[in-house]
């Protein structure tokens, strides 16, 4: 999941290049907007699986070491 979000972050960088330049078309600066949107909307889902994943992994470390306290090894 770590290099999941290594790799969104390549585009983020990418895409922060283009915003410096200045903008006179309406069109793509509301196309930079729809993106930025979009963006914030998939990182949020990026940060919400990465908080599940967390959760799950601190739930399969806890089971684990209640099975090696009853000697059932995994």
């Amino acid at each position: 999941m770590k290099n999941l979000i290594t790799l969104s972050a390549i585009p983020l960088a990418f895409f922060a290049v283009f915003s410096l330049s200045a903008c006179t078309d309406e069109a793509a600066e509301a196309e930079m907007n729809r993106l930025k949107a979009e963006n914030a909307v998939l990182q949020g889902q990026v940060d919400s699986l990465q908080k599940n994943l967390d959760s799950l992994t601190a739930y399969g470390d806890s089971v684990k070491k209640s099975l090696e306290k009853l000697d059932m090894h995994l």
